[in-house]
């Protein structure tokens, strides 16, 4: 017979067995192949939605300086530029001197120039008390724009006072300066007297609006890079009126000419972002390179030799590290819940590793009488093992490897290519040769190498928690791509000593029972316990399949709970009220329009009353002042996450000892409560006592050097009209939010910022890392369950044997066929009981050890790290429907056991 042959015979002699082992190594080299795939994949997608999140000042690479380029680059009209010249070739050269990936991750170079400061002397419009242009150049500008009256800026004067310099000025910062096209006005000529006589330059250049301009796309990465571009900055004095500052497009060759005319000049130089070349293979590379290359200058050309050099900043490397943090937080708690299934399916496979032996025990025991040695017969099995997994592996890396698209990489196939040797060495473990004793009559105690065992396993748990306390995950030192092996199998380590501690103890009240039921009618209950005394079920398989089960199920239940409790606080925090509404100074008559809004309960307006200097103690601080009313703030915040304290606001409502005025500082500012401070204020100086320290990040404003005084208290400095540029808002129950923000904006107009706790949700929630983190919880869940149904099933599979012989033997003694079910349902009742019991105090038990080293702040958004949040109707579910599989599969598993032919029952002998 060939080798061929002989295998798919004894392959056909056991083909179940086989066919539930290749299964079980299928699905599991596929998930561990999977899951590193599915971390890159949720890596990248986070990873490219957190850079395309920064506005485009924030993600693209970009550089000041205070010089203009060489004058050649100027030398071309406004309608046929093209970006080419000396500046161009040596950002370029810039970019193709990096290393790979990060060069290939930059867009092409680009660069504005601009004049700045140069106010217009004559005539003013009505109600403008300044008007301040800048000029500026692009050559490329007429991708981002459309003319939409009037015509582009032409050629300039041969000579300066010459012709007007035509100008090209946004829809915006038209209406601001109250400008039409044709419209005329002077700017002074920077150059003194001296050099003005001796060239005869006049003193003023005039200037007209030859355009108006809007933007293809606002919301296009240009013109977050260049605002001013689109719209002019305005600050209003209701008694001189309006003073406004506007950036106007001229023709490049005008730039020469305009130079002279304005206070400074600075170009920005800046390479966009490819966001698709970030992904989780490149990310950790760009970040180290693109830091690197963000603190060394650069050399540029300039209208003078040498150039300048230049030092280019960006926030995507800060973007690119808090997305690695992400998902090597993602792959440390996957790998920590993970560490439960795995060890559930080695004991699975070790389950049917077993069923496959007993179908081949004659003809091991036949081959070994024949002469074959130990390691033959060992070495058989594992060949045997290679056979079935092998393939099976290869499959289940293959199917992994479609179902999830990222590039491929040695690493994601490295824990298949391991689970395909599992089988193998399984095989050759379990075979044990001429050993045909009933384990069911050993000492259930008195073996020293399962005590040894059991000990080893507490005292590796105990070693796990201790390290776990001490150092956590030790997240901030792990790269992307590592596991703290030791820690990661902290559950699975205690899970096991609660193992040993039930199969130690469950035995008791079981020996008890057998003991009151032996002088009692009825065999059943006697029978039962003394069989699941001495042969608990499959020993510790089923055991451990229950408790880890349980336990990760409701671990992971508790996570799931405590992440979105957390992501609820930390948009709450982020908000600071049911709405939040920002934008351009608000006037009185807005705020109490929104305040009357359907919906809206209450109003706490923040002003910003400008940047000012503080004196204490000799030292000089420049501080954001801010006010609102404390009183109708804390109504607005109350019962949120992350308030600003209650404590702070009511003390701004106290006076103080001295007659000072209380105010709230940011711990930026270190001062201690109590400290003295002078404040200029609208030229005078008034006197302030610290009467708290809040946080640094708040709600009410970017800055973090501030200052918060009460509206009052600031009233009865001088008496004002306060327009705030953030207003607080509290939304009754039955609010519609998206109605309300309606109405805000038809009141305000649309060019504000409305926010909403909500809203942070959904994003958050919705983003890459958050789904992902959700659906690993859930994935988690989901196998456990499936695996905990079938080990029940295969574990009744393996005691077939065992009970038929009982049962033949019962048979022959009238025991009745009807009673078969109850006999098995004791094989596995006691246990699974006692597993379920251990499983929930561990499920429960779990986060309370272990959510204390797992950093959920990365996914959150908050500050800081959420607390523990069990969310009781989860967790009842959870447990029903894990109680509802173990029932189910226990009826299963009766029910298959109970349709064995009387025929082959009787043929059953104790060989």
């Amino acid at each position: 017979m060939t080798l061929f042959a002989l295998l798919r015979r004894q392959f056909r002699h056991s083909r179940w067995p086989s066919v539930l082992l290749a299964s079980i190594v299928l699905v599991v080299s596929a998930l561990l192949c999977a899951w590193p795939r599915a971390v890159d994949a949720m890596y990248t997608a986070d990873l490219q939605q957190s850079v395309s999140n920064l506005a485009g000042s924030q993600q693209a690479i970009r550089a000041f300086g205070s010089a203009s380029p060489p004058d050649a680059d100027f030398n071309q009209p406004m309608e046929e530029s093209e970006n080419e010249g000396q500046t161009a070739r040596a950002l370029e050269r810039i970019r193709t001197d990096l290393a790979q990936p990060l060069g290939s991750a930059l867009g092409d170079g680009r660069w504005i120039a601009m004049g700045l400061g140069s106010p217009v002397i004559s005539p003013l419009p009505d109600r403008i008390r300044e008007l301040v242009l800048n000029y500026a150049v692009d050559l490329q500008v007429l991708e981002h724009i459309e003319v939409i009256e009037g015509t582009l800026p032409g050629p300039p004067p041969d000579e300066i006072g010459g012709d007007p310099i035509e100008l090209l000025l946004s829809e915006d910062s038209a209406e601001a300066a109250k400008w039409t096209v044709g419209e005329e006005g002077s700017v002074r000529v920077r150059l003194s007297a001296t050099i003005r006589e001796r060239e005869n330059i006049p003193s003023e250049q005039r200037v007209v609006l030859s355009g108006i301009y809007k933007a293809i796309d606002p919301g296009a990465e240009y013109w977050s890079l260049n605002n001013t571009l689109l719209s002019a900055a305005e600050e209003y004095d209701p008694d001189t009126g309006t003073a406004v500052n506007a950036t106007a497009f001229i023709s490049p060759r005008a730039f020469l000419i305009t130079r002279l005319a304005a206070e400074q000049q600075q170009t920005s130089y800046w390479y966009p972002m490819a966001t698709e070349a970030l992904t989780a293979r490149t990310a950790p590379q760009v970040e180290a390179q693109l830091r690197e290359f963000l603190g060394t200058p650069q050399s540029v050309p300039a209208a003078f030799v040498p150039g300048p050099t230049v030092v280019f900043g960006s926030e995507t490397p800060d973007a690119i590290a808090e997305a690695t943090q992400r998902a090597a937080s993602t792959n440390q708690i996957l790998a920590l819940l993970a560490s439960g299934p795995l060890g559930v399916c080695l004991a699975t496979a070790a389950l049917a590793v077993r069923l496959l032996i007993e179908r081949r025990r004659q003809a091991l025991a036949l081959v070994s009488a024949r002469g074959a040695s130990e390691w033959q017969v060992r070495g058989s099995l594992a060949l045997d093992g290679l056979i079935l997994a092998v393939p099976a592996a290869a499959l289940g890396a293959l199917a992994a490897i479609l179902l999830v698209p990222v590039p491929f990489a040695v690493g994601h196939v490295g824990w298949a290519v391991a689970a395909a040797f599992v089988p193998a060495a399984l095989m050759a473990l379990q075979h044990r040769r001429g050993d045909d004793a009933r384990d069911d009559l050993a000492p259930f105690t008195r073996n020293r190498w399962r005590l040894s065992a059991e000990g080893a396993v507490v005292v590796l748990a105990v070693v796990a928690t201790t390290l776990l306390f001490q150092r956590g995950i030790a997240q901030g030192t792990l790269e992307y791509g590592e596991v703290d092996a030791l820690l990661s199998a902290t559950p699975l380590l205690i899970a096991l000593a609660v193992c040993v501690l039930v199969l130690r103890l469950y035995p008791v009240p079981l020996a008890w029972f057998a003991r009151a039921r032996r002088r009692q009618p009825g065999l059943i209950g006697f029978l039962g316990a003394t069989r699941a005394v001495r042969s608990p079920g499959a020993g510790l398989v089923p055991v451990l399949a229950l408790i880890v089960g349980l336990a990760v199920v409701l671990f992971s239940g508790v996570l799931l709970s405590t992440f979105r409790a957390g992501v609820g606080d930390a948009a709450q925090a982020d908000v600071g009220a049911d709405l939040r509404i920002q934008g351009p100074p608000f006037t009185t008559q807005e705020v109490a329009a929104i305040g009357e809004v359907d919906g809206v309960t209450s109003v706490a307006p923040v002003t910003d009353l400008s940047r000012l200097r503080a004196e204490v103690r000799g030292e000089t601080k420049d501080v954001n002042l801010l006010t609102t009313d404390p009183s109708a703030m804390r109504g607005v915040q109350e019962g949120l996450a992350g308030a600003f304290p209650p404590s702070l606001l009511a003390a701004l409502e106290e006076p103080t000892s001295d007659g000072a005025l209380p105010v709230v500082v940011s711990p930026v500012l270190e001062l201690e409560p109590g400290t003295a401070v002078e404040l200029r204020y609208r030229g005078t100086t008034i006197d302030l006592e610290v009467v708290g320290v809040g946080s640094e990040n708040t709600v009410f404003t970017p800055a973090a050097e501030w200052m918060l005084v009460g509206q009052d208290a600031i009233n009865s400095v001088e008496e004002r009209t306060f327009q705030p540029s953030v207003i607080l808002t509290d939304l009754g129950e039955d609010a519609d939010p998206q109605a309300v923000m309606g109405a805000v904006e038809d009141i305000t107009g649309p060019q504000i910022l409305l926010q909403t706790p909500d809203q942070n949700v959904e994003r958050t929630l919705g983003s890459a890392s958050g789904f992902g983190l959700q659906l690993g919880l859930w994935a988690v869940i989901v196998s456990m369950v499936l695996l905990c149904s079938l080990t029940i099933v295969m574990t009744s599979v393996v005691n077939t044997p065992a009970r038929n012989r009982l049962i033949s033997l019962l048979r022959t003694l009238g025991f009745p066929p009807r009673r078969d079910g109850a006999l098995m349902l004791w094989e596995l009742g006691p246990i699974a009981a006692a597993a379920i019991l251990a499983g929930t105090a561990l499920g429960l038990v779990l986060p309370l050890i272990i959510l204390d080293s797992i950093d959920l702040s990365a996914f959150t958004g908050g500050e800081d790290e959420p607390a523990l949040a069990i969310n009781p109707l989860l967790v009842l579910a959870l447990v029903a429907g894990f109680m509802v599989v173990v029932l189910a599969s226990l009826a299963a598993a009766v029910a298959a056991g109970r349709r064995q032919r009387l025929a082959a029952v009787l043929r059953m002998t104790d060989s």
